[in-house]
């Protein structure tokens, strides 16, 4: 049945769009539109002459041939991936999946560092603000999630981050108007509520202007562009420069914290193990 089916792409379309239950967010995984997904899906569907999905008005869900196969061809994607990244990756490679703004502001600037300690290994940084399925990206040894304590066995906890307000060394506020205040705040997704520093901070002393990721902020305020509300963990090297200051007028208080996830197929060889000891003991 195999040799009838014109394209394995079908498959694996179906196969993100099975484990979404989007076709839309499957488009977005597979970097193509929502109606190539759908019509993959169809094409599928008319060579098997079966229907894999229930169509509704604003979702899709599995037909019991959808079940069957959706579990099928993961197992069979997942194998072969294993297979390919065992194939391919180099055992003294490190990849490390975290948040966007951390890759950035912690450990970029710690690249010389990292080439030092880990002169035959090379650091792979894989940026996103999406939860990675470590089942699924097998080529990822280690993850760090950003948010509250889940109770999760296979993590392993880090550090809890302190959030205050910064400001660069020659900033001087204006005296007829309030001074702005950069904030972060992330599009409202479902996955992580943004940090309520309101209940710390009165927002009316400022003006308040916000990004979607603290880096901007810690650009902001680097150019004297008014204060900035930035987390201990994400600002450790501009404080250390000298580039920013702490406001001690105004309060610190606990953000969210940071946990380690590894990979099970990899967390026992020796660089993996090494980079993931370092990470705890400097971050912590």
């Amino acid at each position: 049945m195999l040799d009838q089916i014109s394209s394995l792409n079908y498959l694996k379309t179906f196969t993100i769009a099975a484990d979404f239950l989007s076709f839309k967010d499957a488009a977005k995984a597979l970097n193509i539109t929502p109606t190539a997904v759908s019509h993959q899906i169809k094409a599928l569907e008319s060579q098997l002459r079966v229907q894999l999905f229930e169509r509704h008005t604003r979702a899709i869900s599995l037909t019991p041939a959808g079940i069957k196969l959706a579990e099928t061809c993961d197992n069979a994607f997942k194998a072969l991936d294993h297979t390919l990244n065992e194939l391919h990756q180099n055992k003294n490679d490190i990849s490390i999946s975290c948040c966007n703004s951390f890759a950035a502001l912690w450990l970029t600037p710690k690249s010389a560092q990292i080439n030092s300690l880990f002169p035959n290994s090379t650091l792979k940084i894989c940026a996103s603000d999406s939860l990675i399925n470590l089942n699924r990206e097998k080529h990822i040894d280690l993850a760090l999630r950003y948010g509250l304590d889940e109770n999760a066995p296979d993590e392993t906890y880090l550090c809890t981050e302190e959030m205050a307000i910064y400001h660069s060394q020659q900033y001087q506020p204006p005296n007829n108007e309030k001074p702005a205040l950069f904030v972060t705040h992330w599009p409202e997704n479902g996955l992580l509520k943004n940090i309520d520093w309101q209940s710390a901070i009165d927002p009316e002393q400022f003006t308040i202007k916000t990004f979607e990721q603290e880096y901007f902020v810690l650009q902001a305020i680097m150019t004297g562009q008014g204060y900035g509300l930035l987390s201990n963990v994400l600002s450790a090297t501009a404080l250390s420069h000298g580039w920013i200051i702490q406001d001690k007028s105004q309060p610190v208080f606990a953000g969210y914290s940071y946990w380690l996830r590894k990979n099970p197929e990899r967390k026992d060889i020796s660089a993996v193990k090494y980079f993931s000891d370092w990470l705890t003991k400097e971050i912590g």
